[in-house]
């Protein structure tokens, strides 16, 4: 389950881009509507009362009015009010003219004679979108009474859903509120989607080619987690199957040093038997490095014979190389004890000796200093090897990876990962410096 948890995670991740990103084109379609919206009823509006100020400026001879003052204490209970305007009011659009207007076309309306023709003429001309409207009709109102409408295009009833976007606009009429101007408008299907199609494409694009690489990125994981578990199965089954021959070679030696006679003879088996339990030990401890779901090494802190520890190993390494002479040193050359796991320290000074002696030559020159900073101990391995270029330090550090200068060595690209995975474990720090043809300076900062 938990192979497949960030696949989970991931899809559920592009999902939520790809809602958010369709959620995003619809509020852009949304305040794009009602842009439309209300530049609509802004253009109405204004043709109306265009179209209401003509008309009744046409007919200014027949209509007579005067302007009175009147305390509406004094006006008669039966007196006929066509409008009245209180100049201790004001507003924006308030003003004289636009009450006349307001009053005198209420009477028109009244007599049916304000046409919608030069509504729907100016209408075409003004509103800069009429091209994307598929149908409309333009009505006066008398209360809910229709007085007079126009239409174009096959128009809808404003309760039936449509394909396309339906707009009402409504402007009241006169100074009284009988009166009414209704447009309803009907906008061609997906028209404020088409103007967003460029912006829409390019998101959608977007979300396309992120989750692609997403989605790459997400094989190629899978792929290196499916090797690196086909590498461990492996390097599991290889270590485990040690441990046989291992026990076999234990016990002939004990055999052989039980029926040796000679003391130099049988002090050589008791060493051998020793070097061997602590290999068979090793191996335990890899196996249950190997089984730890975290890849967490368990380290136990003690007391460690850092420079006693070098020289016996260096002694044991002597053996293994019979053709090199090496030549070590120490500083200080008093022993020094350092606070760390003994076997997986071991195995780290071992797998840095094991590269000095290894790259250097037929004879080795390696140097050991030790010194103390606060509460750090600094330990430094010198060698008088090729030295690895710049381009490649990083890469020495890394499980598996093998070095094409040391391709004629036996070498599995494990010893340098290993080694900085168990500095790391004590939480300190491993650094590299070397410069080809000039050896290299391993340096390990240990907290005390």
């Amino acid at each position: 389950m938990k192979k497949y948890l960030m696949l989970i995670i991931s899809v559920i991740v592009i999902a939520l881009l790809i809602l958010t990103q369709i959620e995003w084109v619809r509020q852009l379609i949304i305040r794009d509507k009602e842009r439309v919206e209300l530049e609509l009823k802004q253009t109405l509006q204004s043709i109306v009362s265009f179209c209401l100020s003509k008309e009744v400026s046409d007919r200014q001879n027949q209509l007579s009015f005067d302007l009175i003052p009147v305390d509406p204490s004094q006006i008669p209970p039966n007196a006929i009010i066509r409008g009245s305007f209180d100049t201790g009011e004001y507003s924006p659009d308030k003003n004289l003219a636009n009450f006349m207007v307001g009053v005198f076309s209420e009477d028109l309306l009244e007599e049916n004679k304000i046409p919608l023709e030069p509504i729907d003429s100016l209408f075409r001309q003004e509103f800069s979108r009429y091209s994307e409207i598929t149908s409309y009709s333009m009505t006066f109102l008398k209360e809910d009474s229709v007085t007079r409408t126009l239409q174009s295009g096959e128009v809808v009833n404003v309760n039936v859903k449509s394909r396309g976007e339906n707009v009402t606009v409504d402007i009241p009429l006169g100074e009284s509120g009988t009166y009414r101007y209704r447009a309803h408008v009907t906008f061609k299907p997906a028209v404020y989607l088409q103007r967003l199609r460029s912006t829409a494409i390019l998101s959608a694009l977007s979300v396309i080619l992120i989750s692609l690489l997403v989605l790459y990125q997400l094989v190629q994981i899978k792929r290196k987690s499916d090797e690196l578990d086909s590498h461990k199965k492996a390097v599991r089954g290889i270590i485990h199957d040690l441990k046989s021959p291992l026990a076999y070679v234990y016990t002939m030696l004990g055999i052989f040093e039980k029926k040796e006679l000679e003391a130099d003879k049988k002090v050589m088996f008791q060493s051998s038997k020793l070097r061997v339990k602590y290999l068979s030990e090793q191996i335990e401890i890899l196996l249950s490095t190997i089984k730890n779901k975290k890849n967490i090494f368990q380290i136990k802190l003690e007391n460690y014979p850092f420079t006693r520890r070098c020289k016996e190993i260096i002694k044991e390494l002597e053996v293994i190389y019979p053709d090199k002479e090496i030549i070590y040193s120490f500083e200080p050359e008093t022993e020094v004890t350092l606070q760390a796991d003994p076997v997986y320290f071991d195995g780290c000074v071992r797998n840095l000796l094991d590269n000095a002696i290894k790259y250097s030559g037929n004879i080795p020159m390696i140097h050991i200093s030790t010194k103390t900073e606060r509460n750090n101990v600094i330990i430094a391995f010198y060698d008088s090897g090729k030295g690895i270029e710049k381009n490649k330090q990083k890469k020495v550090f890394r499980e598996f990876y093998r070095s094409e200068t040391g391709s004629s060595l036996k070498n599995h690209g494990v010893g340098l990962s290993f080694v900085k995975q168990v500095v790391n474990a004590h939480k300190g720090k491993l650094n590299l410096e070397s410069s080809p043809g000039m050896g290299s300076k391993f340096t390990i900062v240990l907290p005390q």
